[in-house]
């Protein structure tokens, strides 16, 4: 746990996953002054959706209370489960500022999502002499409320909601990392999942969900002598092994049918960028570094970055959290 005194005359940016929540705490100038986390038992959120919603409440309001958090405004991440990414097309005659509002006049018809309460978002990708060519950023409404009401029962004030894989391509691209012409497919990998997002000329293209073999029995909650909060594995090397093949094997799948499927093998995959909450993720960037680097760069955002005003290593861990802080 990190002690440092936090103040509510700065925001602070929170992400949640199904085992962990955590933020950082920044001011105007991106100067970061603290940081910290929970670990979130299995069952408070599953697949996004709160379902402890008393236990969640309580650990945002110990949070809260630990770090001086109270009455801070705040920017938060939509749960990854809940975000479909979508290319479609609008006529000419559609100005920029209409394409939310034709977007969700095509609901049911041009436009068929598996959730009924969708919030858009419409990123203008190009523009030809037959149309426009639009991604649609959809997230779940009533999830984004659940999460929102939450946090200002904790006395929290709640006035920006993002995607994590945004956040995260952020902090990228804040290192000057990113060029306008790769195809850099971000991989995050948590305990429970691994998003595989594309990025290219700096916009998401495309999104996928999987879910690797890991089992609950797999992590502990463990403290370090500051009192922070972790998951540990204590899977054997033989077990690590098969889940870091069947990630690799997934990736394979993905950069194949992002190549022959999305693009019609005009574009290919040209970088790994690699990062995640994990117990393992070393051993699994290491075991991706192996099977990937001959074909295309394999980077990974693993190491400590940022630091707090005071000088203290951010874990990389709150990569996301700074993401939101660099909007």
């Amino acid at each position: 746990m990190n002690f440092l005194r936090s103040n509510r005359q700065y925001p602070v940016h929170f992400t949640i996953s199904d085992s962990y929540i955590r933020f950082v705490q920044s001011d105007r100038n991106r100067t970061f002054h603290a940081y910290g986390q929970k670990c979130l038992p299995p069952g408070v959120v599953v697949e996004g959706h709160i379902k402890e919603r008393d236990t969640l409440g309580m650990i945002v309001d110990e949070m809260v209370d630990n770090w001086k958090l109270k009455g801070s405004k705040m920017s938060f991440c939509v749960p990854n489960e809940f975000v479909i990414l979508r290319k479609t097309v609008v006529p000419l005659e559609i100005m920029e500022e209409e394409l939310t509002g034709y977007l969700y006049m095509q609901l049911g018809e041009s436009i068929h999502l598996p959730f009924e309460d969708p919030l858009l978002v419409p990123v203008l990708l190009k523009e030809t002499e037959e149309n426009k060519e639009v991604l649609l950023i959809a997230s779940k409404e009533s999830v984004l409320q659940e999460f929102s009401e939450l946090f200002r029962e904790s006395s929290l004030k709640p006035v920006v909601a993002d995607l994590s894989m945004l956040a995260a391509y952020r902090t990228y691209f804040h290192l000057g990392l990113a060029t306008n012409d790769e195809h850099v497919l971000m991989i995050q990998i948590g305990l429970k999942t691994m998003i595989l997002s594309v990025f290219h000329q700096y916009k998401p293209v495309f999104v996928h969900h999987f879910r690797p073999s890991f089992s609950d029995e797999s992590f502990e909650i463990v403290k370090n002598r500051r009192g922070a909060e972790y998951y540990t594995c204590h899977d054997d090397d033989e077990t690590l092994a098969g889940q870091a093949r069947d990630i690799v094997m997934e990736i394979q799948r993905f950069i194949s049918y992002y190549r022959f499927n999305l693009t019609g093998g005009k574009y290919e995959i040209s970088k790994l960028l690699v990062m995640g909450d994990h117990p393992c993720i070393e051993a699994f960037y290491r075991n991706m570094k192996e099977a990937f680097e001959l074909e295309m760069d394999v980077q990974s955002m693993l190491q400590p970055i940022f630091q707090t005003k005071k000088g203290t290593n951010i874990p990389s861990v709150y990569t996301e959290c700074i993401g939101l802080a660099l909007k």
